[in-house]
């Protein structure tokens, strides 16, 4: 028999189980089988740290059919404030099918939140070296794609770019980087 076939919990699915110092506390646990057959002899036995005292540590549920559903109370009183477990075994026939770690909280304790850890990634610099737009002239990063200035595509193959410029005044060829023509002093555009 598969243990996913039989659930095992809270009453109403509760998470866990909230009380004060010295009180009596009482919480039911519920089986349900989903089991196409039947399961017989159904038992819960508690365990849990020496700060809570069982005072049902072990209920017989019988026999479940299938689509069955039981349950049975369990009491305690917590001798010390703060959060422990208490562990439910549950048994059919001879062997241990499920066990069910109960989180009880005694008191006003306050759970300590975990530290948010922010992952911290490295900045990449941005290159700030700028050249000019072979097209219009406009200063651009050296690292652009297209010009901000006349949207010209700057990812053609470096043998289609231009590496030099013409003066327009009297023709000299000049680096693309110059403003001002080295031969006649005009000034390029």
């Amino acid at each position: 028999m598969s243990p996913t076939n039989i659930k095992f919990a809270l009453k109403n699915d509760a998470k866990m189980i909230y009380t004060s110092l010295n009180r009596q506390t009482e919480f039911y646990l519920v089986v349900q089988n989903f089991e196409s057959r039947y399961l017989p002899q159904v038992r819960v036995v508690l365990s849990g740290p020496p700060e809570i005292k069982l005072l049902i540590k072990a209920e017989r549920y019988g026999g479940i059919s299938h689509g069955g559903k039981k349950r049975r109370l369990f009491k305690f009183i917590p001798k010390s404030e703060g959060i422990f477990t208490i562990t439910a075994f549950l048994h059919s026939g001879n062997y241990e099918m499920l066990t069910l770690p109960i989180e009880v909280r005694v008191g006003n304790v306050q759970v300590q939140p975990r530290p948010i850890i922010q992952k911290v990634v490295p900045e990449v610099k941005k290159s700030i070296n700028q050249i000019n737009c072979p097209f219009c002239h406009e200063k651009i990063d050296d690292d652009a794609k297209f010009c901000s200035n006349c949207g010209s595509n700057l990812t053609e193959k470096e043998d289609h770019k231009k590496i030099t410029k013409t003066c327009y005044n009297c023709g000299h060829e000049l680096p693309i980087e110059a403003k001002f023509c080295a031969k006649c002093g005009e000034k390029l555009i």
